[in-house]
C-alpha cells in the first residue's frame, strides 16, 4: 500500500526545511494541544525523517528550535539550579465557602470598596514550571524549587511536543515568561502504571508522582518516551495589550502555547463558588486530574494594588477539592497474569460508585499488601481516589468484619493455566512457571507493540487476545507472519486498518536496537537498562551471549539484572523468538561495528557540538565500549572535553577549568594510540 505524504511547495533546500519545520509544528499542537490530528502516525514520520534528511545533507541550515533537536544532551550530573526572575509563589488554600467568601473581603477591603472581576481557571494536579522564551525561542524550562530558585530542566522539557520550540503569532514581545502544569492524561498514566507492573516494579499512586519522577530523569531520551503534556496558565511580558489575566490567555495561545478551555470571567464570588463546586461534580468527565479550582482578580492593576505576602499572592486562592472515599464489601480475590508471570491479586468488589465512577475492582498488588492489612474473606474495605487515579483499598472496618472470616490464602498453582506458582528469593510477588500461559503471551505482545517499545499502532488488547485465542500467533515473532485475510477476519478491521497496520509492522523492523530490546520484555529491564544494553554490544546476538559476570559490571545492570537477562536468552522462549525475527528480516544490530578496549578505561568523557565522523550515539558507543563514561556536563573530575563544530558553553566550561578539549580527529589519534592525554 503506498501512502502519500505531500511536502510543502518549496524552492530550495532552506526553504525546505523552513516549511517543514511548521508543518511538524503544526501537527505537534494538533495533535497534542487539540487532540485533532489531520495525519496518520505514518505521515507524520515522513515529514520528520525529511526533515532529519534535509539537516543531515545541509548541517548550517540546523536551528535550536527545529523539531529535530528536542532531545539534546544527556544530562548526567544532575541539574544545574536557575535563580528565577521573579518569586515564583505557593498559592493559599481553601476547603470552604467560608474560606472563599473571606478571601472574597479582603480583596474587596484592598481595593478600597471596589467589587473586582474575577477569572476562574481548573488547577492541575501536575508539576509546576516556568518557561523563558527569548526573541519567540524557547531558552530555558525551570521547577518551582523553592520559590526563589529551580532546577533547569531545558533539555526534558524540549522533549513535550505539545509546547512548542519558537512561538508564532502577531508581536511576539522580546522576553516572555509563562507558568504552566506539567501533567498526564489519565489513560496514558494507566498504560503507563501497566508497564511498571509488567516489569517487577511498584505501581505509582497517581500521574503527578509519575510527571514529577519523569522530569527528574537524567536523559531526555528516557523523558520523551514518555506522554508528558504542558498547560499553560500565566503571561508576563513588557506588553502593553495585556491589562487583565484573561486576555493574557488569549495571548498565550496566539503564540501557540497551550492554554485550558476551561478558564471563565465572573463578576461575584457566587459566581467563583459555582465554578468551583460545577467541576467538584464534574472532575471526572475530563481525561485528566485536577484536584481543585484556581481564583484569581483578573485585572493586572488590581493585582499589582493588592499586592503579595511571603508566601502567596493576595489575588488568587486555590479551592482545593474534597477526598473521595467510599466503603465496599469484598465479594472475592482474583489474579491477573502479566508478561512477566507475576501474578497480581484483585480484590473483586461489591460495586460501589466513588469519585464519578463505579468501582468494582481494586488491585492488592501482592500478598504482603494483602497481609498488611490484614484481609479476610467478605470483609468490608475502605476506598479512595483523592488524588489518585486507582482506587486503591487503605484500610479493613474491623468492626463489620464476620465472625469467623478466613484469610485470604495464596495459591499453589496458576488460576489460568495450572502449572505451580515460585517466589524467587528476595521477591514477594509470585510467579507462574509456565512461559506459555496464554496470559503471559498476550500482555508480553501488548508489550512488544507498545508505544515505548516498537510502537506498532492498531493492535489494541481484543486485537491481541483474539490473535492468541484463535492460535494465529504464540509469540511477538508471529506478527510479522500475518496475512491481510487474517487481519480482515478479526473484528474492527477494514481493508484501510489492516493495511496500515501491516504497514506499521513492516517499518517496525527497522526500530533501534535499544527499542527491540526493551520489546522483548526481559525481566527488570527498562527503557535505561536497554539502551546501556544496545550501545554496549550493538548486536542482539552479542547480547545473548554474555556472561551474567560481564552484563553485571555494566551500568544500571547489576547482579539481579544480568541474571535475568542471562536467563532470558537461555531460554527456549527466545530461541523461537530469534528465529523468527531473522526469517521476518527485523534489523537485530546497530549499523556501524566498534572495536572493544580498555583505551579510555575509567575516563569520563563530555562531547558538545556538532562532529562530522560520528553521530552523538556512535561516539557514546566507542566511549563506553573502550571503558569510558559518556557525561552531560563538564565539571573539575572530567577527563577530557571532545568539542566539534558550534561547540557552545560547555566548551566555554572546560576551558575556563582546565579541562582538556580534543577535536574530533585528536579524539581518533587517542584511540589509535597517536596521541596521549
Amino acid at each position: 500500500m503506498l501512502l502519500f505524504v505531500h511536502f510543502p511547495p518549496v524552492t530550495g533546500p532552506k526553504q525546505e526545511t523552513e516549511a517543514l519545520r511548521r508543518e511538524i509544528a503544526r501537527h505537534d499542537r494538533l495533535y497534542y494541544g487539540l487532540g485533532a490530528p489531520e495525519i496518520s502516525d505514518l505521515e507524520y514520520d515522513r515529514l520528520y525523517r525529511r526533515l532529519q534528511a534535509l539537516e543531515a545533507e545541509y548541517p548550517d541550515l540546523i536551528t535550536p528550535d527545529s523539531p529535530t533537536q528536542r532531545l539534546g544532551d544527556t544530562l548526567s550530573a544532575g541539574f544545574a539550579a536557575v535563580q528565577h526572575p521573579f518569586p515564583m509563589l505557593s498559592l493559599q488554600n481553601s476547603y470552604n465557602e467560608e474560606d472563599l467568601r473571606e478571601f472574597h473581603r479582603r480583596v474587596v477591603t484592598g481595593l478600597d470598596g471596589e467589587a473586582p472581576e474575577y477569572s476562574c481557571e481548573l488547577k492541575f494536579d501536575g508539576v509546576s514550571l516556568l518557561l523563558t522564551y527569548e526573541n519567540g525561542v524557547l531558552t530555558r524550562a525551570a521547577t518551582r524549587g523553592d520559590g526563589q530558585q529551580g532546577d533547569d530542566i531545558t533539555a526534558n522539557i524540549r522533549t513535550i511536543r505539545g509546547l512548542p520550540l519558537r512561538l508564532e503569532g502577531p508581536k511576539i514581545p522580546g522576553t516572555v515568561y509563562v507558568r504552566g502544569e506539567v501533567y498526564m492524561r489519565t489513560g496514558d498514566f494507566l498504560a503507563f502504571n501497566e508497564e511498571q507492573v509488567a516489569e517487577g516494579r511498584k505501581p505509582l499512586a497517581n500521574p503527578r508522582n509519575t510527571v514529577a519522577g519523569s522530569l527528574k530523569l537524567l536523559d531526555p531520551s528516557l523523558v520523551a518516551r514518555r506522554p508528558l503534556r504542558v498547560v499553560c496558565y500565566a503571561y508576563d511580558a513588557d506588553d502593553k495589550s495585556v491589562q487583565t489575566h484573561s486576555y493574557g490567555l488569549i495571548r498565550l495561545s496566539e503564540f501557540g502555547l497551550p492554554i485550558s478551555d476551561q478558564s471563565r470571567v465572573v463578576s461575584t464570588v457566587d459566581d467563583v463558588i459555582a465554578y468551583w463546586k460545577e467541576w467538584e461534580g464534574k472532575r471526572d468527565t475530563l481525561p485528566f486530574e485536577i484536584d481543585g479550582a484556581v481564583v484569581k482578580v483578573n485585572a493586572l492593576s488590581h493585582q499589582r494594588l493588592l499586592g503579595l505576602t511571603a508566601r502567596a499572592p493576595r489575588w488568587a486562592l486555590a479551592c482545593k477539592f474534597s477526598a473521595r472515599q467510599a466503603q465496599a464489601r469484598l465479594l472475592d480475590v482474583s489474579f491477573q497474569v502479566g508478561r512477566t508471570g507475576v501474578l497480581t491479586p484483585v480484590a473483586e468488589l461489591e460495586p460501589v460508585p466513588l469519585g464519578g465512577v463505579t468501582v468494582k475492582r481494586a488491585t492488592l498488588h501482592n500478598f504482603d499488601e494483602i497481609r498488611r492489612l490484614d484481609l479476610r474473606e467478605g470483609d468490608t474495605v475502605v476506598l479512595e481516589r483523592g488524588g489518585d487515579v486507582i482506587p486503591k483499598i487503605t484500610g479493613v472496618v474491623a468492626e463489620h468484619r464476620r465472625r469467623g472470616a478466613k484469610p485470604i490464602v495464596e495459591p499453589a498453582t496458576c488460576p489460568v493455566c495450572g502449572s505451580p506458582l515460585e517466589r524467587a528469593t528476595g521477591e514477594v510477588a509470585l510467579r507462574c512457571t509456565n512461559p506459555r500461559d496464554p496470559e503471559v503471551i498476550k500482555r508480553q505482545i501488548e508489550h512488544f507493540v507498545s508505544r515505548g517499545a516498537l510502537d506498532i499502532g492498531g493492535f489494541g488488547s481484543e486485537t491481541i487476545n483474539a490473535l492468541v485465542d484463535q492460535q494465529l500467533i504464540t509469540d511477538a515473532g508471529d506478527l510479522y507472519s500475518l496475512k491481510l485475510a487474517q487481519l480482515l477476519a478479526l473484528p474492527g478491521f477494514a481493508q484501510k486498518s489492516a493495511e496500515n497496520l501491516l504497514d506499521a509492522l513492516n517499518v517496525s523492523k527497522s526500530a533501534a536496537l535499544d527499542r527491540l530490546i526493551f520489546a522483548l520484555g526481559v525481566r527488570f529491564v527498562g527503557e535505561s537498562t536497554a539502551r546501556t544494553l544496545a550501545t554496549h554490544y550493538g548486536d542482539l546476538d552479542l547480547l545473548a551471549k554474555a556472561k551474567p559476570d560481564e552484563l553485571a559490571s555494566l551500568p544500571d545492570v547489576g547482579p539481579r539484572v544480568a541474571q535475568a537477562i542471562h536467563e532470558y536468552f537461555a531460554s527456549d522462549v527466545w530461541r523461537s523468538l530469534h528465529n523468527k525475527l531473522l526469517r521476518a528480516g527485523v534489523k537485530l544490530h546497530d549499523d556501524t561495528p566498534v572495536e572493544r578496549g580498555d583505551k579510555l578505561q575509567g575516563l569520563s568523557i563530555v562531547v558538545t557540538g556538532t562532529l562530522e565522523r560520528y553521530s552523538r550515539e556512535e561516539i557514546e558507543r566507542v566511549i563506553l565500549l573502550q571503558g569510558g563514561k559518556s557525561v552531560g556536563s563538564v565539571s573539575r573530575k572530567t577527563s577530557f572535553v571532545v568539542a566539534g563544530e558550534k561547540a557552545g558553553s560547555k566548551l566555554e566550561k572546560a576551558l575556563s577549568l582546565g579541562v582538556p578539549v580534543l577535536s574530533e580527529l585528536e579524539f581518533d589519534q587517542l584511540l589509535a594510540g597517536k596521541r596521549k592525554l
